[in-house]
């Protein structure tokens, strides 16, 4: 595992907010507690938690993908071969 000392700046920021933002979005229940409008007969409430749960996978792919990125490739195991 590397250390996450070693990615930039930058990209932890950006991680950082990508992991945050669902959070703040999941606790501001007063802004989204509402019935109007509807999407396909399903109350905001209900289709507007829907869409942040797959923006909350979207988001974490993301941040993973950032630090992964940040990693030295692994060398191959000779055993694979």
């Amino acid at each position: 595992m590397s250390d996450p000392r070693s990615t930039r700046p930058a990209v932890r920021v950006v991680v950082a907010v990508l992991l945050i933002a669902p959070f703040v979005v999941y606790l501001a229940v007063p802004s989204y507690a509402k019935v109007e409008p509807r999407l396909a007969g399903f109350p905001f409430f209900y289709w507007w938690q829907l869409l942040w749960v797959i923006l909350t996978a979207v988001f974490i792919g993301i941040a993973y993908r950032l630090t992964r990125r940040a990693r030295p490739p692994r060398p191959a195991d000779e055993e694979d071969e």
